[in-house]
Parts: structure tokens; C-alpha cells; sequence
């Protein structure tokens, strides 16, 4: 029995019923590093074919039936793959369906580097599949143990509506070694720990391993979902992306060194183009406005909108802090009050890296603005312009309709960062980016594109083309039905990477399965 066994047992009396094995992924991008990672999951998968880094089931906690999440950190540290993510996205699909209140168990190291972008995008899976459980009104609560870390803290960890950790838990969206070796600079491990997040607010409580079971039992007495279930279609189908482009994008890491370029098109230059003003909103009303981060009301080709977008400072995608993403959740809450569209443009070296943004609680305010968008009615565009680096751009990815210019990307982490991460050096960035399924080529074939823009001579050109792009994209979204739309959406990020998974169907369905309570 593995260590992620004995736990889920002992939390449970020994009810924990584990299913979703019949989800599996090998090495969907053939990646090599000095192990090849097909051979580490053959090592891993040696005693059991369908061991993954998530393990997923039912069982009882004080008499109260609930679905449990938990991941396997001795499994490819515990990070969320293309399988992984997916059965993570079930769970909370079985839960809501089943109307059980989901327990989730986190160790992780965040994204899987081996599986790319295609286990990158998988994030907005989850996202959805909590937005509907939660939108039920049913229970859900995240316990983080040490380490937390990354996509897993920000896409799971902190969307609990309890969030609670364990003494001593590191928890952090970018690991300290990771801001080491890309910025130089040291990272202080106490100011990333679970008594530091309490201090801060960033968790509702430290518990001790021991006393979960008691403490969880007593939260679930007291808390009473009355929410009706929402209607769901299981067989809507959402209508296939259109390629406007047909021009072959360049090579992956010229991609990268073009998108930080000083002359680009950037929110600004598209609407100067536009030839409407923006009448900004500012400040997120916590104590911070972020300028890293436009947000405002425009009119792109006649379609008024809100629109919120990355500034470039120093030609480059900016950096946002926690309460620019807080900033942009408001701006969205005013686009729905008023029933505006919404336009987000993503340009971003990533999320702000370092003690200040983390106590700040940089990865609850990623996961609930992706949690947002996944929930709103109101018809929404996101164009990627240029850099796509890490959680920072993923916050605003997930929309009706995702627009690209050719020279954009979308990585789980920088080139160089990701480099770090398996060579201990950054001189393995163009491998790593070229591996990783980050340009916008792939980002078709994985079923996130809608559209791709080609980059004309001048900003302006490609700018107003970007205008018309989206004005369009804009006019089409807006004629779905709002439900319909939403459903569309959800349905869309969900199927991101499929392609990637087999799926060996289990002889009876959990959704069905019952368990029996003392």
C-alpha cells in the first residue's frame, strides 16, 4: 500500500473506494530528457498499468458520503499530466452529478513539465468542473500538504471554499528553486509556508494530519447545500474551431524571441486602431491597482466591450501581481452587471514571481479569475498577442472564442524556467519550448484555437486586423443563447488535449454507484 493509500484510508475508516482508473496517458509529446520520460512511466506503471498522480473515488468521513481527490507524490511528484488533470475534472463532475461534497488532497509539484502545454491547458478542465460543483452549492474543501505547488495549487488547492494545510506545508505557485535560477535571487522558504499563508489569510487553518478526518466531519455537519443542480447537456456538441489563417507558423522558438520584440502589437495599439476610447477601471477596491494590467470600456469595430489586457513595459508582456488579477475578476463582475462582452488580450512573461506576490495570494487570485470566466454569461473573446508564459497567461485564456497572432505562444512556464527545471540550467530553452506543443500550430491541433491572425509589416496593419478579428469573433458569440454559450464553453476547455487520453471505460458507472454509510 503506497503512502497516498494509507492516508486516504485512514481519513476515510478504510471506506475509500478508488475509481478513474480506466483514464491513462503515455508520452503524448515524445519527450526526452536524460531519462526518457516514456521509460520513467513504464517504471512507475511497473506494478500497476493505471497508477497515475491523481487517485480519485468515494468514501465516508463521519458518516458523510463524499467524493475525495488526492494526489500521489511519488508519482512524477504528484503533478498534474494530461490523465491526471482529467481525472481530477471527473471527480468533480461524479460529485456534482451525485451531489456529494468533494474532498481534495494536495502534493504536488505542479504542472507536468513532460506533457506540455497539452497538460497545461488541461488546468481549465478543472476549472470548469469546480465552477459547476460549487454553482450547485455543494461543499468542497482543499487540504494542502508539503509541498503545493504550481497548477495544482492554483487550479484545485485554492478553490475550496475551507482551504486548510499542514504544519510546515510549502505552498507556492512558483517554487523557490525555480525564481533562484531564473532571477539569481534568493527566495526565503518561511515566507512560502503554511504558517505564513495563516498569518496572511492565504488558508483558513493549519490542521494536523491526524485530526483531519474529525474536523472535516465537523465542517460537513454544519454546512447544508440547498442549491438545485443546474441543467447540463450531455450531448451538446460544441462547432469546430475556424482557421482564418492558412499561412504554415513559424518554428516554435522563433515564435518566442519574435513575441518579445519591442514593436508589437499590444491592448493599447489595438485600440488606438479601433479608434474608440478607453475609459479605464481602476483598482481591484482591496488596496491596489496594478498598471502592469489595462482594464476598461472600449468599442472594438463597433462592438462595445470591456476589455482587459497585459501592458508592455520595456517591450516586453508584463508581470501582474495578485491584485491585478483581482482587478481584472472586478472588471469582469462590471462586464456581466452590465451585460458587456468581455475582450481579453495576453501578453505576459507570467505572473509576478516571489515572496511579496505569494503572501499576497497570487495562486488564489489565478484560480478563482479562471473559475470566473468559466462561469459568466456574457460572450467573451481572449486574443493570445505575444508571450503566453505560465499561470499568468492561463488566467485569461478560457473564452467563447481564443484568437491568436502567429507569433504568440502558450507554455506552462518560460522556456528558460523550464529548462531550469529538468537541466538545472536555462541553455535548454529552445529545446524545451520546441517540445512543449507551445506555438500556435499546436495550439490548434489541441482544439484551443479559434482563429489565427497573421502579423502584417506594421502594429498598425496587424492591429486593425486584430480589431476586425475580434469584432467578428464578438458578433458570432453574442448570437448564441447565453445557457448555450456557457455550455459551449465548458464543453470546449474540457475536450482540450483529449486526443492524448485512453480511455478504458469501467464495467459500471460511479455515477450510479452508491456507498454504503453506517
Amino acid at each position: 500500500m503506497t503512502r497516498v493509500e494509507s492516508f486516504l484510508a485512514e481519513l476515510t475508516g478504510g471506506t475509500f473506494r478508488e475509481w478513474s482508473q480506466e483514464v491513462v496517458t503515455a508520452d503524448p509529446l515524445a519527450f526526452g530528457e536524460e531519462q526518457a520520460y516514456a521509460s520513467r512511466l513504464a517504471e512507475l506503471q511497473a506494478d500497476d498499468p493505471l497508477a497515475e498522480a491523481s487517485r480519485v473515488g468515494f468514501g465516508a468521513i463521519g458518516g458523510h458520503a463524499v467524493v475525495l481527490v488526492s494526489s500521489d507524490y511519488e508519482f512524477v511528484a504528484g503533478t498534474l499530466g494530461i490523465a491526471a488533470a482529467e481525472r481530477v475534472a471527473r471527480a468533480f463532475g461524479v460529485a456534482t452529478v451525485s451531489r456529494r461534497p468533494v474532498i481534495s488532497i494536495c502534493q504536488s509539484g505542479g504542472t507536468r513539465m513532460q506533457e506540455g502545454t497539452p497538460a497545461f491547458i488541461k488546468m481549465l478542465s478543472i476549472g470548469a468542473a469546480i465552477s459547476e460543483h460549487r454553482e450547485a452549492g455543494l461543499p468542497y474543501l482543499s487540504y494542502l500538504m508539503d509541498p503545493t505547488m504550481g497548477g495544482t495549487l492554483a487550479a484545485l488547492g485554492t478553490q475550496g471554499h475551507l482551504v486548510w494545510a499542514a504544519p510546515g506545508a510549502s505552498i507556492s505557485l512558483t517554487g523557490p528553486r525555480i525564481v533562484e535560477a531564473v532571477t539569481g535571487r534568493p527566495f526565503p522558504r518561511d515566507e512560502i509556508s503554511a504558517e505564513a499563508g495563516l498569518r496572511r489569510g492565504l488558508v483558513d487553518d493549519i490542521v494536523q494530519p491526524g485530526e483531519l478526518a474529525p474536523r472535516i466531519a465537523e465542517w460537513l455537519d454544519i454546512v447544508s447545500p440547498q442549491a438545485a443542480l443546474p441543467a447540463i447537456s450531455a450531448s451538446r456538441t460544441v462547432p469546430a474551431p475556424v482557421d482564418t489563417h492558412a499561412q504554415q507558423p513559424p518554428d516554435a522558438w522563433r515564435s518566442v524571441t519574435r513575441s518579445r520584440e519591442r514593436d508589437r502589437p499590444s491592448i493599447e495599439s489595438v485600440i488606438e486602431a479601433s479608434g474608440a476610447p478607453l475609459i479605464e477601471i481602476r483598482g481591484d477596491r482591496a488596496g491596489s491597482d496594478d498598471r502592469n494590467l489595462l482594464t476598461g470600456f472600449t468599442s472594438l469595430g463597433g462592438e462595445p466591450a470591456v476589455a482587459v489586457g497585459f501592458r508592455r513595459p520595456q517591450g516586453r508582456g508584463a508581470e501582474v501581481s495578485p491584485g491585478g488579477y483581482r482587478k481584472a475578476q472586478r472588471a469582469i463582475s462590471i462586464a456581466e452587471e452590465l451585460d458587456l462582452p468581455l475582450v481579453s488580450f495576453i501578453d505576459t512573461k507570467g505572473a509576478g514571481a516571489g515572496v511579496d506576490e505569494e503572501s499576497e495570494g497570487l495562486a488564489h487570485s489565478v484560480g478563482s479569475l479562471i473559475r470566473e470566466l468559466l462561469g459568466v454569461r456574457i460572450p467573451t473573446v481572449s486574443v493570445l498577442m505575444g508571450e503566453g508564459s505560465g499561470a499568468g497567461a492561463i488566467a485569461l485564456v478560457a473564452a467563447d472564442s481564443v484568437i491568436a497572432l502567429e507569433n504568440a505562444w502558450l507554455a506552462p512556464i518560460a522556456p528558460e524556467a523550464a529548462s531550469a527545471i529538468l537541466f538545472r540550467n536555462t541553455e535548454r530553452a529552445a529545446h524545451m519550448v520546441r517540445g512543449q506543443a507551445a506555438d500556435v500550430a499546436a495550439l490548434r491541433e489541441e482544439g484551443l484555437l479559434d482563429s489565427i491572425v497573421p502579423e502584417e509589416p506594421t502594429v498598425a496593419e496587424t492591429s486593425e486586423m486584430l480589431v476586425n478579428a475580434v469584432a467578428s469573433a464578438l458578433r458570432k458569440t453574442a448570437a448564441m443563447p447565453p445557457e448555450e454559450r456557457l455550455l459551449a464553453r465548458r464543453a470546449n476547455v474540457r475536450s482540450l488535449a483529449r486526443q492524448h487520453l485512453t480511455i478504458r471505460e469501467p464495467a459500471s458507472s460511479p455515477y450510479v454507484e452508491s456507498l454504503p454509510l453506517d
